[in-house]
């Protein structure tokens, strides 16, 4: 009969390792409390752990192909091109945009290039939010499908099988896919609070100042800073778009209320019908699978790029088509 200390043997582990994931002993008298060495440690760099994410993105928009009006806009070549890639939110092209606002040296230059940094850093941070929020979306359905091809060998044959494999290949894709645009999207964020703090030089008094700082100080939680770059945006400048993107977002970040939230975004969407951002905001907000699809087809009525179409709708299909296999089509949450 095998006893504990042969299997932890075999494990490659030892008791004492085994202690030392617990409670730690007491300390002798008169020292200090000793601190339990943690259960596991991370492997591998973070350098190679960035590099690892860039190839993931890489390989991720090399399979994107746009629709003519967004392909026309891969290689910017005016600050118009630049403000299409801004309103449409076309993310994949920020970079490009980037790069090239970045090459015309100018005041006009730093303001396209600090608002696509930044947007891109915070488009990656929301979509690497909601591809984890995803797996809790269908987590039921999650469970059920590797419990049902636990016992399965090879290949399912069934369209029920098919499905429930479809859905688990997908959500690992989603959270590989969120593990790189969180590690990423820091680097856009630099520089983007590299160019604010030229901005704040060269034009101190400009709204499109102002309201770079407010999205850069929401990003990072400072409110009292995100309250003071406000006051001065809205005085400057009521009509842009932009102020109740902000105001949605305070909702749902500062104030955990994603319906008050939702509410300003949907009020900013008839106010400004083609401000693919508020819409965007609008699946981040989703609480359930039902919501986030409804939210999403809005999104692709006006973007059909759009990442998080490209990012979300593979899982929700797959979720959507499992319940209609198994004649659930009501659902945990209603008719979908």
């Amino acid at each position: 009969m095998r006893t504990l200390s042969s299997t932890v043997s075999l494990l490659g582990l030892s008791l004492a390792t085994l202690v030392a994931c617990g409670a730690p002993p007491p300390p002798p008298p008169a020292t200090a409390a000793a601190v339990a060495p943690p259960c596991f440690t991370i492997q591998g760099s973070s350098e190679l752990r960035a590099k690892d994410a860039t190839k993931t993105l890489e390989e991720l928009v090399a399979r994107i192909h746009l629709s003519p009006e967004d392909e026309a806009l891969r290689t910017p070549r005016s600050i118009a091109d630049v403000r299409a890639i801004l309103r449409r939110d076309t993310v994949y092209l920020f970079a490009n945009g980037a790069s090239f606002a970045r090459s015309l040296n100018s005041l006009e230059g730093r303001f396209s290039e600090a608002q696509l940094e930044l947007f891109l850093g915070d488009s990656q941070l929301v979509a690497s939010q909601i591809l984890s929020t995803q797996e809790a979306w269908v987590g039921a359905d999650l469970r059920v499908a590797r419990a049902n091809l636990a016992g399965e060998g090879g290949e399912p044959t069934t369209d029920p099988g098919r499905s429930l494999a479809q859905l688990i290949r997908v959500v690992e894709e989603g959270n590989k896919i969120a593990d790189a645009l969180g590690i990423v999207a820091p680097a856009h964020l630099s520089r983007g609070a590299e160019l604010i703090r030229q901005l704040r030089v060269e034009a101190p008094t400009d709204r499109r100042t102002f309201t770079l700082l407010a999205e850069y100080h929401r990003l990072r939680g400072e409110w009292m800073e995100f309250d003071a770059a406000m006051k001065a945006a809205e005085s400057a400048d009521r009509q842009s778009p932009a102020i109740p993107y902000l105001r949605g977002m305070e909702q749902l970040e500062r104030f955990r209320r994603p319906d008050l939230g939702a509410n300003i975004m949907r009020e900013c969407r008839v106010t400004f019908p083609r401000f693919v951002r508020a819409q965007a905001a609008l699946v981040l907000m989703a609480t359930n699978p039902m919501d986030a699809h409804r939210e999403l087809e809005k999104l692709k009525q006006i973007n059909q790029d759009h990442y998080l179409v490209m990012l979300l709708e593979p899982t929700l299909a797959a979720d959507h088509e499992l319940l209609r296999i198994q004649g659930g089509a009501g659902g945990r949450n209603g008719p979908r």
